[in-house]
């Protein structure tokens, strides 16, 4: 029976993408990026998850951001931009706007709570976060956060969901945790035999169609799935 339930925070409660919330920003300013966006993204969030650990007080946290949007715009190409911008940018970290929400996300944590249900942050961020989710006005809804910077350890490591449970006094199995991953968000669950817990395995799929033009007629032959897999498609229907 589910008691409580834990949330991440990134693309699960606010929208982490660039295009949410610097793109706007730059097309305001007629800016447009000359690299490529996906890339410095995923650059730009790979020095922070790399950091973010040490970033265990405000000064600190605003200096990694910095640092963070700083080579995020330098990787689209805007350099002669990126140092007056990602200072502007940490200046305005408690403007919400620079964290979008998730289309829903209120709403859910809302009812969630109208239901009784206990709610947790579980989430790999720096000292900001409590903060940031007071200013978008989803602090209300949690009774517990365990945020990795102020924590000391960060997902995958299990103590980081160990402190969320104890705090909402429930055990691992009457919770659910709510990610952006499809599966158990530290991937070490052991797998159960209807694949309801534990890793999703991947598998290479071979699709083959070829097409004969016959005069008047065109033969079209599909051959899917040659390698004869079988699929996850959901935790809920197999």
């Amino acid at each position: 029976m589910v008691r409580a339930l834990t949330f991440d925070v990134g693309n699960t409660l606010i929208l982490a993408s660039p295009r949410f919330w610097l793109l706007p920003l730059l097309e305001a300013r007629g800016l447009r990026p000359r690299g490529d966006v996906r890339k410095a993204a995923l650059e730009a969030f790979r020095f922070y998850e790399e950091n973010h650990l040490k970033a265990r007080d405000l000064e600190t946290a605003l200096g990694l951001w910095r640092e963070f949007h700083r080579r995020l715009l330098v990787g689209m190409g805007l350099e002669d931009h990126a140092e007056a911008l990602s200072r502007e940018l940490v200046a305005r970290w408690k403007d919400p706007a620079t964290w979008p929400l998730v289309p829903g996300a209120e709403a859910t944590l809302k009812a969630l709570r109208a239901k009784g249900y206990p709610l947790a942050v579980v989430s790999n961020w720096d000292a900001t976060l409590p903060e940031i989710l007071e200013v978008v006005g989803l602090g209300r809804y949690f009774d517990h956060l365990s945020v990795s910077a102020l924590s000391g350890y960060a997902k995958p490591d299990p103590r980081l969901f160990r402190e969320a449970l104890e705090a909402l006094g429930v055990s691992p199995e009457e919770a659910v945790h709510v990610g952006d991953q499809f599966t158990d968000d530290i991937n070490s669950v052991a797998t159960s035999a209807d694949g309801q817990r534990g890793l999703v395995p991947a598998h290479t799929t071979c699709n083959v169609a070829v097409s004969w033009d016959l005069r008047k007629v065109t033969l079209f032959v599909t051959a899917k799935n040659l390698l004869d897999e079988v699929y996850l498609v959901d935790r809920s229907r197999g």
